[in-house]
């Protein structure tokens, strides 16, 4: 694969604030007070606004014809359109305040979230009218989660200590099911199917971990799932070493074929969704055993100059090699001494536009990213000298960005090769945002951006 960083296509950013919009057209970059819309192809600015104050939040409408900023801290929303630079609309959310705000998937809406999850406004654009969903779960860790297809809108409420999912038509914000599910102690998050029919709901309570799945199409509960009611029959082609204890997250395949569910201790499992019974177990072994001929491992060194062959790429001094040795033990990283009470989990886990590979990386394990290959049950592994913040997954290809810690260095893995890229030396990249094709990306430092092009993909 071939790339190259086109350093005169820099530019000055609040943080991280650089995106492409969702048709590829367009580029939003936000500096200071200052949103810059340029064109995607030749990057010079087609549009420029400026907004209240210092933009904090940028997001574009799905029809990329709009984009919004906010100043979360002053709770000021204004948003801007493209094919008429002189329309503006600004929204103000008063003494409630602002916690979160986007757009609703047919662009005609844009929804905030008060502090404290009082209430979530629902501003119509066309309309000009506010509605409200009241009773947000404070301690829900998802808000609001939108179905695939964009009709219907999941929230978990709660009142008089009874936790509930309330599912809304995006047609018209009318409450269309009100979900009781007396078998959960309470709910902590949801996730929809990929193909809009299945709506996830679990509790993560060690005490009482369960899943159960609700189906818009029969509307009722069709299936359940817990880790306390496991079994492991005689004709199991795969046996488990370790059981899976809690649900920590949950997250879909792509395609819909499977649900994976994260554990409490490093197990994660791969369930059917015909059955809802386990077909694979990934457990983050802090050891890379004998056994394990099968897995690649991939380590950072300093280049010396001295063995150089087709497994190592040269980057300012440091180098991805192979390494075929085993034993090897993962480095186990240290808590941070301020906090007391926060459990390690697992805090990356996505799955490629694929879905072969999944990629995890657990807290206590910061340098060391797994890339499972859940087709062939192997495993690549790469071993950084500093803590892995941010993984981008390609929206087109089985290839993956991986950013670290206090580098000035850009990871990126495929099927084929692993390799560190170059990069400026003179920026930090912590995040990075994929144009739709695929063919270039927006890396993105602390308060800079560069594009980098990617001109051969194999």
């Amino acid at each position: 694969m071939a790339a190259n960083v086109n350093e005169d296509k820099l530019f000055r950013i609040n943080n991280r604030l650089c995106y492409f919009s969702n048709n590829g057209a367009y580029l939003a970059v936000a500096f200071h007070s200052n949103l810059l819309i340029k064109d995607a192809k030749t990057f010079d600015t087609c549009h420029s606004f400026v907004f209240a104050d210092v933009i904090q939040c940028i997001e574009w409408s799905p029809n990329s014809e709009y984009i919004l900023c906010a100043n979360i801290k002053k709770a000021i929303v204004q948003v801007y359109s493209v094919h008429h630079p002189k329309w503006k609309c600004k929204l103000t959310e008063g003494s409630v305040g602002l916690q979160s705000v986007t757009w609703s998937p047919d662009s005609k809406c844009i929804l905030t979230i008060a502090d404290f999850n009082i209430q979530i406004s629902i501003w119509d654009l066309e309309d000009q009218t506010v509605s409200y969903i009241q009773n947000l779960k404070t301690s829900a860790f998802d808000k609001l989660h939108f179905s695939p297809s964009s009709r219907r809108l999941a929230v978990i409420t709660t009142e008089k200590n009874k936790d509930t999912v309330e599912i809304y038509r995006t047609d018209n914000w009318k409450i269309s099911r009100k979900l009781i599910c007396d078998r959960l102690r309470n709910i902590d998050r949801i996730r929809w199917s990929p193909n809009d029919e299945l709506l996830c709901i679990w509790c993560s309570s060690p005490a009482e971990p369960k899943l159960i799945v609700y189906s818009t199409v029969w509307e009722k509960h069709v299936a359940a799932f817990s880790p306390l009611e496991i079994t492991q029959p005689p004709e199991t082609v795969y046996s488990f070493e370790r059981k899976l204890k809690g649900i920590e997250n949950v997250e879909w395949m792509p395609s819909g074929q499977f649900l994976a569910v994260i554990g409490c201790n490093e197990v994660i499992i791969i369930l059917n969704y015909i059955t809802w019974t386990p077909l694979l177990q990934l457990y983050l072994d802090p050891l890379i055993r004998e056994c394990n001929y099968l897995t690649r491992v991939y380590k950072e060194f300093i280049d010396s100059g001295k063995n150089p062959n087709k497994y190592i790429v040269s980057c300012n001094e440091r180098v991805l090699r192979e390494i075929h040795e085993r034993p090897i033990c993962i480095e186990i990283g240290k808590k941070d001494s301020s906090d007391n009470f926060s459990v390690a989990k697992v805090n990356l886990f996505e799955f490629s536009v694929c879905g072969q590979y999944l990629a995890v990386k657990h807290e206590l394990y910061p340098t060391t990213l797994w890339i499972w290959d859940i087709f062939t049950d192997y495993l690549d592994y790469l071993l950084l000298e500093n803590p892995i913040t941010t993984i981008k997954w390609s929206p087109v290809h089985p290839q993956l960005l991986v950013f670290s810690e206090y580098t000035t260095r850009v990871y990126e893995w495929s099927r084929k090769s692993t390799r560190i890229l170059p990069m400026s030396k003179y920026m930090s990249v912590v995040d990075a945002h994929w144009h739709p094709t695929g063919d270039k990306v927006a890396l993105c430092g602390y308060n800079k951006a560069m594009i980098y092009e990617i001109t051969d993909i194999s």
